[in-house]
């Protein structure tokens, strides 16, 4: 058993994101000592390193309750993890080519030289790329 300061040490989050978990209803703290101190079981930390490493992929908290749902009623939910994994990756492949588009206007405006405003204009570089 641990105290929310220790499990919040192993899992590498501060304890305010394990009392954020409990509000959201991600995890729940085993029992309360006579102080009012959280205590979390191994299997506690064990599912906060599965949220920590989920949401380090790019799930959110919103996606991983129902996988935790899932988990708790003993389903595997690695169909649905792949459907995640899936979109995400869609998603970063599209903001990649957006990045790429956006380097190359970038490099364009970089080798244009400034010239004179005319009329209304505010920087004729961006204005007139």
């Amino acid at each position: 058993m641990l105290t929310i300061g220790r499990a919040a040490q192993k899992v590498g989050v501060r304890p305010s994101a394990l009392r954020y978990y409990e509000a959201q209803g991600i995890v729940r703290p085993a029992a309360r000592r006579p102080n009012g101190y959280r205590i979390y079981t191994d299997d506690a930390v064990n599912l906060l390193l599965f949220v920590k490493r989920a949401q380090a992929l790019g799930i959110t908290l919103k996606e991983i309750k129902p996988l935790l749902h899932l988990a708790l009623q003993g389903q595997r939910p690695c169909t649905h993890v792949k459907q995640l994994a899936r979109r995400h990756l869609r998603e970063i492949n599209q903001k990649i080519q957006e990045l790429k588009t956006l380097r190359t206007e970038l490099r364009t405006i970089l080798r244009h030289k400034a010239a004179r405003a005319q009329g209304n204009e505010v920087c004729p570089i961006i204005e007139r790329a």
